[in-house]
């Protein structure tokens, strides 16, 4: 790689990760208050709260990283633009697909981070998060909740203990659960939290529960029981349990070969095809994005002419081709046909792009958009000469 495409690359790379870090912060503080209760609450630390927050940063990158390589390689191209510099390139004989040439290798290597980001990363990451938190609630029940207190587990679940020994076992449990219209109140001589690869259960032992609806004519049931594993993996965010894993968390092996007894295949084939597809994707539409945005501004324009004209040409058309891929990775559930047009929108936009800088294909506004946006240039830059 030669100087000029060390500086050109440079500069994206730059834009990218700025944008990216940018946007993935501001998102990701939003979302983190969320958890809060994590350190007010349940009496985590804050690096762990930040260590189980941060756990969601891949689907945020995921989601931000085509947006971003169409930010950097239009700040890039207008730069070079506004400084005359890809002028110079044309007049010295440099051909504009000479001048993107680092910028495509920067456009690949977002595509196959975005790929390897929706294939295993973020499901990985997905995965993890449920099971720290998972964790956090249990570390609640074993070690935050005093005895004899009253604790909020989650909305709608309180959990008490008499007394708790050494070695984890709690006596006198008591679990009144109403977050479901039916109230479930589960009372234990002894408790105990055990981890299995299903998930993490408080084991209930020698007790009883009682079942009512607020509001029904008769008094509910009471069932006894010897022995009762009560599922702390399902207080993680959207009330799962831990073997009700769900498609988008599973390993990318498992989506292509899911087992015949999952009951998301049971219940929702299309779930599975919805994710197989969406991940492989995934890594088509940070080239769409950067293709478009190719298109409109690597070519040669002297600084008499209006590159804002491009830029804002182009943007309706990115966040057209986002909001169609968000349309029909929706119908991949429920239609076949959304298959073929997942992969197809962003290949057609990358055809479409490498001929317009070809010269083959030659795209222009119609005409009362181009004087309108002329105008409001021309007023721009009157309000804003000195």
């Amino acid at each position: 790689m030669g100087r000029l495409d060390r500086y050109i690359f440079s500069t994206a790379a730059v834009a990218f990760v700025g944008v990216t870090v940018v946007l993935a912060g501001m998102i990701w503080a939003t979302q983190a208050l969320r958890q809060l209760d994590l350190v007010t609450s349940q009496g985590q630390t804050i690096l762990a709260f930040v260590a189980i927050t941060s756990l969601t940063m891949p689907t945020l990158v995921l989601v931000i990283a085509p947006a971003a390589l169409f930010i950097a390689t239009a700040y890039t191209l207008l730069k070079l633009n506004g400084d005359s510099e890809i002028v110079v390139m044309a007049s010295a004989g440099m051909s504009h697909w000479r001048v993107l040439r680092s910028l495509i290798l920067l456009a690949v290597l977002v595509s196959l981070f975005c790929s390897a980001l929706a294939i295993d990363i973020v499901p990985a990451s997905l995965r993890g998060f449920r099971d720290q938190v998972s964790r956090v609630r249990a570390d609640v029940v074993s070690f935050v909740a005093q005895p004899g207190r009253f604790v909020n587990l989650a909305p709608g679940l309180v959990f008490h203990v008499r007394d708790r020994a050494k070695n984890g076992v709690m006596r006198g449990v008591f679990i009144n659960d109403a977050r479901e219209k039916e109230i479930s109140t589960y009372v234990a001589d002894r408790g105990q939290i055990v981890e299995t690869e299903s998930g993490i259960f408080l084991v209930l032992e020698q007790g009883s529960i009682h079942r009512r609806v607020p509001g029904a004519a008769s008094n509910g049931s009471v069932v006894e029981f010897q022995r009762y594993a009560f599922d702390l993996s399902a207080l993680t965010p959207g009330g799962q349990s831990g073997a009700d894993i769900r498609p988008n968390e599973r390993s990318f092996a498992y989506i292509t070969e899911p087992d015949k007894k999952d009951p998301y295949l049971l219940m929702q084939p299309g779930r599975f095809r919805e994710e197989f597809h969406k991940r492989l994707s995934s890594g088509l539409y940070p080239l769409a994005f950067f293709a478009v945005a190719a298109a409109a501004l690597a070519l040669p324009r002297t600084t008499r002419e209006s590159r804002g004209l491009a830029l804002a040409a182009i943007i309706p058309v990115m966040t057209a081709l986002q909001i169609a891929n968000f349309a029909v990775t929706g119908q991949l559930r429920t239609a076949t046909w959304a298959v073929p047009v997942v992969y197809l929108l962003p290949v057609l936009s990358i055809i479409l792009a490498a001929l317009v800088l070809q010269g083959w294909v030659r795209l222009s506004l119609p005409g009362p958009v181009a004087r309108l946006l002329n105008s409001l240039s021309r007023r721009v830059a009157r309000l804003s000469a000195p």
